[in-house]
């Protein structure tokens, strides 16, 4: 059986089994002259993606580039592994998030915070050296010869050291969470609005100047390619609804506990048949309490 699966010319995604789920997170293998992996998936899972260079009959030595479009963990965790396994690599990332590669002891502080029990499940970090990390801000462009080209696209708002990536040739768009989770098979569009950093007005900016770059492609990382571009604007809207309704329930129900309880309460039945227990449950509140923080931040509600 393939542990890879091709999307597009020379384009692979590998399911990097996260929670133990088939599609949920995935990372890109791109086959050009100079290798591009794009996203890294969870620390623990690097001979899986070993393997799939081995199965795509790329040598470790010809990865030029690896590039996580944030540094949460299961889109960077296996940042370090991997850089390390892979020599030649230069490892890409956001100006803000850079710092966090090398010395990642408070981000991984921050991510148990965020995540509560569910931290053993997210893995570690391990450090990646700072002259192999090239940080970037947005519009930056990495060829990679036989005409692909990879343009770094500044995409706050699920956090502010997200970027998406933009390979020209194919017109891809490498969406990171910015575009949201896309399981069309299991539930289908969901957001994902994760503390300390959401930000309702930088998102939906983000979501705008994505859409202006007229992609052909949507590359999820939560799950897999889809040409429904109008996916883009769907998730704007939900975006601004989701708030409102978590804006509503704060101020009818105060506490911040109950508003996370009414939402999972509200959202289990409608997700029980694809997210197991007890992940379900801390995936929904860690989303309510990112919007909670917005909201005392940036609304003065709380």
């Amino acid at each position: 059986m393939m542990l890879t699966q091709r999307v597009a010319e020379n384009l692979y995604i590998l399911d990097t089994g996260m929670f133990g789920l088939d599609r949920y997170d995935g990372l890109y293998i791109l086959k050009a002259p100079r290798v591009a992996i794009i996203e890294t998936g969870l620390s623990h899972i690097l001979d899986k993606v070993l393997a799939a260079l081995d199965e795509l009959k790329i040598r470790r030595e010809d990865v030029a580039y690896i590039m996580p479009t944030h540094v949460h963990l299961d889109h960077a965790g296996g940042t370090g592994h991997l850089a390390e396994a892979c020599p030649n690599a230069q490892v890409i990332a956001h100006e803000q998030g850079a710092p966090h590669l090398i010395d990642p002891a408070k981000l991984l502080e921050s991510v148990q915070r965020a995540v509560g029990p569910m931290f053993p499940f997210y893995g570690t970090l391990k450090p990646t050296p700072k002259e192999r990390v090239l940080p970037v801000r947005g519009g930056e462009v990495f060829n990679l010869g036989d005409g692909y080209e990879i343009e770094v696209i500044a995409a706050p708002g699920h956090a502010p050291h997200q970027v998406c990536f933009f390979e020209r040739k194919l017109r891809g768009l490498f969406s990171g969470d910015a575009a949201g989770i896309y399981r069309p098979w299991a539930a289908g569009l969901l957001p994902t609005t994760p503390p300390p950093a959401f930000h309702l007005e930088q998102a939906l900016e983000t979501l705008a100047h994505l859409k202006a770059l007229q992609p052909k492609l949507l590359l999820y990382t939560h799950w897999g390619a889809h040409a429904d571009i109008s996916l883009l604007d769907q998730y704007a809207q939900m975006l601004q609804t989701w708030v409102a309704e978590i804006e509503h329930a704060k101020k009818t129900l105060q506490d911040d506990q109950a508003v996370k309880e009414h939402f999972v309460q509200r959202e289990t039945p409608l997700l029980k048949d694809h997210y197991p227990e007890p992940l379900l449950r801390g995936e929904i509140e860690m989303n309510v309490q990112g919007i909670l923080l917005y909201l005392k931040r940036f609304r003065g509600i709380s």
